[in-house]
């Protein structure tokens, strides 16, 4: 399993506070805990050091601690992806700094849905747009703080650009759509809204806002 060094701040910021938002209260021996575009498998790594035995990681080249349920060449752009997972739901289903890449998180979302227990949580991260230097490169530039900069090109793939800016309005209404409310907003790498430099949320199920 890949380790913590070397990591960015806010890289190791966010792995902190999330392995910490799901250890929260909860047995660690029993609780489930899929990691959806979990990458080198650095959360689930984190998890399973502290005693999270239930552990399946999901997303196209992936890596998993020893035991846990690995689902590889699942393409979060595509939908229906949920299907790989035959009926299995989880207490926790994290994804982190993933969202602002899939250029249809409405759909990403909707299959979310379909893998969080009915009493269980869903935790994203994501870039805090809202922030003060986010604002004012807005402002100056035109475009926010880590969103269409140099690397967003055409020689660039396409799968690890930010192309969802994840405005907080915008990402709740899309978790009421799909069923989810939110219950919570950490600011990590940073106290408050306008210094922290990344957005942590969880959201649990609830039924969904039908439009007319």
């Amino acid at each position: 399993m890949t380790s913590e060094t070397g990591l960015d701040p806010n890289t190791k910021a966010i792995l902190a506070a999330a392995t910490k938002r799901i250890l929260l209260g909860v047995d660690a021996a029993s609780v489930k805990v899929l990691d959806v575009g979990c990458g080198e498998g650095r959360l689930l790594a984190a998890l399973h050091s502290r005693g999270v035995r239930h552990l399946a990681g999901l997303g196209w080249d992936i890596a998993v601690p020893p035991l846990a349920l690995a689902f590889k060449k699942i393409d979060l752009s595509q939908a229906g992806w949920a299907a790989a997972l035959e009926g299995r739901r989880y207490d926790w289903v994290a994804s982190t700094e993933v969202i602002e890449h899939l250029v249809n998180p409405f759909q990403y979302l909707s299959e979310m849905r379909r893998i969080v227990g009915e009493d269980g949580r869903l935790l994203l991260t994501f870039p805090n747009v809202h922030n003060l230097r986010s604002m004012v490169g807005y402002l100056l530039a035109g475009r926010f703080s880590g969103f269409f900069g140099p690397n967003f090109n055409e020689n660039h793939p396409l799968h690890d650009q930010h192309i969802f800016i994840p405005n907080m309005h915008l990402v709740r209404y899309f978790l009421k759509l799909t069923g989810f409310s939110v219950e919570e907003i950490i600011w990590v790498n940073g106290s408050y809204r306008l210094t922290g430099q990344t957005t942590l949320l969880v959201a649990r199920p609830c039924n969904p806002i039908v439009l007319p």
